[in-house]
């Protein structure tokens, strides 16, 4: 660490032999300098908690050699520009402000291996365009994200961390899950996922932790002719417009009747806790706190002989605790 107070002068364009340039922890203002783009020796680029501002400079794409770039912990803007970045493999782009979709980003990195996104205001991200197929680590905690979690199973064949903490992905967790077969971390707490927990998910045998709580909304009841369709309800999935313009949705076991005009939606993950938890044997973290699951807690957790963490509060489970828990 040093104590550098200005900005980041355009001739550093000028150092053609660079192959690495770390200026973190420091307290350098400004944007970054287009001339950036053109230190084409550049492997690695480290700018890691500075004051730097404004948007990442297009001339980035131009670093064809670039495999590692760090910019976390700065006030910047916008989004990663595409380009020529085909060896890149790692990016920690959190704590920032960007806020665009990024809709080219795997098209530009189809290498890359490590993408922290987490702590910034992005809405939406390229789900399910097959353009991250090296990526093992994917991590988008604290955002704005309003996503299907259907597309997030699509493309990802090498994930083993994936960390959606705190976002506002919708939707059923997929049976398709079962193909992610490397997954490590499952981080999906704190968003508007409802349905059930489907038994693919503990067919993922390397599972260290899995994070599904705080996935419930209260209760709200509609005019079920203007505000749900007024359709016959055949039972699934349910959407109702809410008065902020957004749609409720749940899934069966979150629809009840109030009357005969309404309808109540208590959206949220429902159903039974899994019981093939001899499956996961490397599972260290077990967090279904805050949801609306019910039924008994399956004795089979008791197998699971390296977990550290497991947490059942605010949830509607009944029974006893199996005594198989002792031996934890």
């Amino acid at each position: 660490k040093n104590n550098i107070n200005s900005t980041i002068p355009p001739e550093i364009g000028m150092l053609s032999q660079l192959q690495e340039l770390s200026l973190y922890n420091n307290n350098i203002t400004g944007t970054i300098p287009t001339e950036v783009g053109n230190l084409s020796m550049l492997s690695l680029l480290n700018l890691y908690s500075n004051l730097i501002t404004g948007p990442i400079p297009t001339e980035i794409g131009m670093l064809s050699n670039i495999s590692k770039i760090v910019f976390s912990y700065n006030s910047l803007t916008g989004t990663i520009p595409s380009g020529m970045l085909s060896n890149l493999r790692v990016l920690y782009l959190d704590h920032n402000r960007l806020s665009k979709s990024m809709l080219h980003l795997n098209n530009a990195t189809s290498s890359l291996q490590y993408l922290n996104i987490s702590d910034n205001i992005l809405t939406s991200f390229p789900f399910g365009k097959n353009g991250f197929k090296e990526l093992e680590t994917l991590d988008l905690t604290q955002n704005l994200i309003r996503e299907d979690i259907f597309m997030v199973m699509d493309g990802l064949s090498s994930i083993k961390n994936l960390l959606l903490t705190n976002n506002l992905f919708y939707g059923s967790i997929p049976n398709t899950i079962r193909s992610l077969a490397r997954m490590e971390k499952l981080h999906l707490d704190n968003n508007r996922l409802i349905g059930t927990i489907p038994d693919d998910v503990l067919s993922l045998v390397r599972l260290r932790e899995l994070k599904l709580s705080h996935n419930r909304q209260e209760r709200q009841c509609f005019p079920w002719v203007d505000k749900c369709g007024g359709n016959i309800y055949q039972g699934g999935d349910l959407c109702c417009d809410g008065d902020n313009g957004e749609q409720v949705c749940t899934d069966q076991l979150g629809v009840d009747r109030w009357g005969l005009l309404n309808v109540c939606l208590t959206p949220g993950l429902h159903g039974t806790i899994p019981a093939g938890f001899t499956n996961t044997p490397y599972l260290r973290v077990l967090d279904l706190s805050s949801t609306l699951l019910i039924g008994n807690i399956p004795p089979e957790i008791g197998v699971l002989s390296r977990l550290e963490v497991l947490n059942l509060t605010n949830t509607t489970l009944t029974g006893s605790i199996p005594s198989s828990l002792g031996a934890l």
